[in-house]
């Protein structure tokens, strides 16, 4: 796997061109696994042991376990399964927002969307694209065949910020990419992501955010403005505030350990860092030590 140093800059992912390019750039020596379904059943790694049950299959009973237990014990195993999967990019108006010689965060949320559609289609996985903004919209349902690559890159290539909205409504079974700057607070998408969890669905949070809004490179003197709101403004010196960066980490730290109690993994992205590393740094805890 490729250093960090050798990954590129989203400035530089740029300028290779369309998102094929930049998707298959980014996946370049990126390493997948097989996703795990939830359900049990006679697959290759053993779960546990439960007690027989009348009609289960015999071919599964443990008999050195019942020579030890004079019970019978049935062996499940953890099934391997193709993951059908939503991939939902906020388009609000919000994600339009970029740093000077920096990209916008709807362009990175555009370049992790096609990576992941890129890994998850390379190993078997049905993939459907929507957006949520002024409304959300259902884009591509989810499919594996061949040429869908094309389609939903197409897609992401045509998508533009504008309105306003929430996450909250376009939650199915998703990667959501947003920067989850949301009028509540995010109550209605905390509740709509654990409604998800409960059923058991796997839900993943990829915020978004530039340097300059997460505080790690505040602006300086201006007229701000919400760009779902233009019509507010407000006269302000970011980096000659001492409670700005508390106050933005505040907000986000509220909302990931909401999510993260409800089961939701939170995974916080900067638009400065690398794709690649960040899909990596990723993949990585994904996996664990």
């Amino acid at each position: 796997m490729s250093a960090a140093s050798d990954f590129l800059p989203p400035r530089m992912l740029e300028r290779l061109g369309g998102l094929d390019l930049i998707a298959r750039t980014i996946v370049s020596g990126f390493q997948t696994g097989v996703h795990r379904s939830p359900h049990r059943g006679a697959g290759e790694d053993f779960a546990k042991h439960r007690d027989y049950q009348q009609g289960d299959d015999v071919r599964y009973l443990d008999w050195k376990l019942f020579a030890r237990t004079d019970r019978l014990h049935v062996r499940e195993f953890e099934e391997r399964s193709n993951l059908q999967c939503w991939i939902v990019v906020d388009t609000s108006a919000s994600m339009d927002f970029a740093e000077p010689e920096g990209v916008a965060k709807s362009r990175y949320a555009a370049f992790l969307a096609a990576a992941l559609a890129h890994l998850m289609l390379r190993s078997g996985d049905a993939v459907g694209l929507a957006t949520c903004g002024t409304d959300a919209k259902l884009l591509l349902p989810p499919r594996s065949r061949r040429g869908h690559l094309h389609d939903l890159l197409l897609h992401l290539e045509r998508i533009r910020p504008g309105g306003t909205g929430t996450a909250a409504h376009a939650v199915q079974r998703v990667v959501l990419i947003s920067d989850l700057l949301e009028e509540d607070g995010g109550d209605a998408l905390v509740t709509s992501a654990g409604r998800l969890r409960a059923r058991g669905d796997e839900v993943i949070a990829m915020r978004v955010l530039t340097p300059a809004e997460s505080g790690e490179r505040a602006p300086g003197a201006g007229l701000f403005f919400d760009p779902e709101k233009p019509a507010r403004q407000l006269a302000a010196t970011p980096d000659a505030d001492a409670g700005y960066r508390r106050r933005v980490t505040a907000y986000y730290d509220a909302i990931a350990d909401r999510l993260r109690e409800r089961g939701v993994e939170y995974v916080p992205l900067s638009t400065a860092q690398p794709v690649e590393e960040a899909l990596v740094a990723w993949a990585n805890r994904r996996r664990g030590p």
